[in-house]
């Protein structure tokens, strides 16, 4: 349960990287991953990744262990450059996460050039944050014990010396039913969104946008149940910090602004923003409404 974890409005998109035409195809991250995966020793494969909140908002794939399926590398590319000034902020928003986290490891350098930092805890999975030509690269071991910080810095090397650079990403990957709550969402950012992330997969609809900095996603899945039931149990208790709110059928909030409600077509959505310590609760509820009846 993630009670702490851890894009301006006119940006010149084509100096950023970023074809700024939107679409409503996935962006290409995936070959990174497919490139990446014959430099790893012994047989992997690939997979596309599976949505995570992140800030700033990014682009992922999976690199599997064949022998091994539990052993598994969580990539993540960030759409945008990211400024020293940036990846500064990025890496406090780690710290103070780990901190919340009650992690008794450090955030420490990274060993991979400015800009670069990693976690290493005893008792959850690890991981490394670099930088290539601007660009936020984020990995991490899915699974505590099926990986190590060594084994991150050796693909993240890997990646360095892979010809051709970063494959290009996408400004804009929207979906019309994301539409609705495209007004809520740059409130909640406080600007104008210059990156959409939105896909529809087996009927699941997830929507994000973002700033440069901060990101806002809706999106169903398992742990969206199971973080309704945590929080509607904790409210229920009498902890101070889970109240319900007017969202769908049901809907439960922590203190944080941290949101899931269930749809009349009984789906658990997940509504949040990054990073969670610029959340806020009034915001999220607003964009929670507005997007609700997508999930009908």
């Amino acid at each position: 349960m993630r009670r702490r974890a851890t894009l301006t409005a006119v940006l010149l998109l084509a100096l950023l990287g970023c074809d700024p035409h939107p679409t409503t195809h996935a962006a290409p991250i995936g070959n990174l991953c497919e490139r990446e995966r014959p430099q790893l020793p012994g047989n992997w494969t690939t997979e596309d990744g599976e949505y995570r909140p992140a800030a700033p908002l990014s682009d992922g794939c999976t690199l599997v262990d064949s022998a091994q399926p539990a052993h598994r590398i969580r990539v993540l590319v960030s759409i945008l450059k990211v400024t020293d000034a940036q990846a500064a902020k990025f890496r406090k928003d780690d710290e103070e996460s780990a901190a919340a986290g009650g992690y008794a490891a450090k955030v420490s350098d990274g060993g991979l050039g400015d800009g670069s930092w990693a976690l290493d805890p005893a008792a959850a999975a690890p991981w490394l944050v670099f930088r290539i030509d601007g660009r936020q690269i984020r990995l991490s071991v899915e699974n505590a014990g099926a990986g190590t910080l060594d084994e991150l810095r050796s693909i993240a090397r890997s990646i360095t010396t892979l010809p051709g650079g970063l494959p290009t990403a996408p400004s804009m990957v929207v979906r019309p039913e994301c539409a609705r709550g495209t007004a809520a969402a740059e409130r909640s950012l406080g600007t104008k969104s210059v990156l959409r992330r939105d896909a529809l997969v087996d009927k699941h609809l997830s929507c994000r946008w973002a700033s440069a900095t901060r990101s806002v996603a809706t999106f169903p899945g398992g742990d969206s149940r199971i973080d309704f039931g945590y929080i509607k149990d904790a409210a229920t208790d009498g902890l101070p910090w889970a109240h319900r709110v007017t969202v769908g059928a049901e809907a439960w909030q922590q203190d944080d602004g941290y949101l899931v409600f269930r749809s009349s077509t009984d789906q658990y959505v997940t509504v949040v923003s990054l990073p969670y310590q610029e959340m806020r609760p009034i915001p999220i509820v607003m964009l929670a409404r507005a997007i609700a009846p997508a999930y009908s």
